[in-house]
């Protein structure tokens, strides 16, 4: 009696650009460690997000990650999403479950993840978060459920997003013992910077095109207190000018390297049932 061939199970980062991407190193280890038949690729592509829902199906893909602005645009393509995603308003991983898309967000667990693995005391953490996109809220809505003492957000109020901060730190405020509170970028020369224990970077500013610039200035990070932990999102490269300037000022810094580890983690687990080997994976990416 001949045995069927069980055939490989397909997953992908759907993203523009896409090609740097280091998610194929990342979950196919996972695979193989875990004796998976499957494999990941990257899929560079600027299509909508009704043409990508219709591309994971006809694939199909067993599951995938999102990068802007698919983060976004694909939600109202989708079949179920999970609550914490429906709060956030962006999914960032999808399972392909016999053409039903179901959509998760572990970005911001991912986050919350390497601040535990790296010593963080939570519980004690006052926040200041730069930014409102996806990533952001994202971020926000797993420190406010850990939760943390309080998270203050920066975000330009003639940016689209800020209508939407607002909305999600008002739903979040009833779900949680978290202090919460969005202000304009404007307002930056007002905040009382000694009391923050932690910042995180999760706007662009410092990636890309925007790679020489800092969305803090050395003066800023000067005011902050000498135990104060600096985050970035960001990994390429390694050392954003932001994670640059505190360094030079003494402050402990991480890059976004172990967020992706973290969030990758979250997916794979969403994926398959099984976990990724965060340790060994985060020692040969360095």
């Amino acid at each position: 009696m001949l045995s069927k061939t069980v055939k490989k199970q397909r997953y992908a980062l759907l993203a523009h650009p896409a090609k740097h991407s280091l998610s194929p190193q990342i979950h196919n280890y996972g695979f193989e460690v875990n004796r998976l038949n499957a494999v990941y690729f990257v899929i560079d592509t600027v299509a909508s997000g009704a043409a990508v829902a219709e591309q994971i199906r006809r694939m199909p893909l067993a599951g995938c990650n999102l990068s802007l602005p698919l983060k976004e645009t694909l939600l109202p393509e989708l079949d179920e999403i999970s609550i914490n995603a429906r709060l956030i308003g962006a999914i960032n991983t999808v399972r392909n479950e016999d053409g039903r898309l179901i959509g998760e967000n572990t970005d911001g667990t991912g986050m919350v993840a390497d601040l535990a693995a790296h010593g963080v005391q939570l519980e004690q953490a006052q926040v200041l978060l730069l930014g409102g996109g996806a990533t952001a809220r994202a971020i926000l809505t797993a420190l406010a459920l850990t939760p943390v003492v309080q998270v203050t957000v920066l975000q330009r109020a003639n940016r689209p997003h800020f209508a939407q901060l607002q909305h999600l730190c008002a739903q979040l405020a009833a779900q949680t013992t978290t202090k919460l509170s969005c202000h304009d970028w404007q307002k930056i020369d007002q905040l009382e910077w000694s009391r923050f224990t932690l910042v995180i970077n999760a706007t662009s500013i410092g990636f890309g095109s925007h790679a020489e610039q800092a969305p803090l200035t050395a003066a800023q990070l000067q005011q902050l207190a000498p135990t104060t932990k600096v985050w970035d999102v960001i990994y390429e490269p390694r050392q954003s000018q932001l994670l640059q300037q505190a360094d030079q000022l003494g402050l402990e810094t991480h890059n976004g390297l172990g967020m992706l580890v973290q969030q990758a983690a979250g997916a794979f687990q969403f994926w398959t049932g099984k976990t990724l080997p965060v340790n060994e994976i985060q020692s040969f990416l360095k």
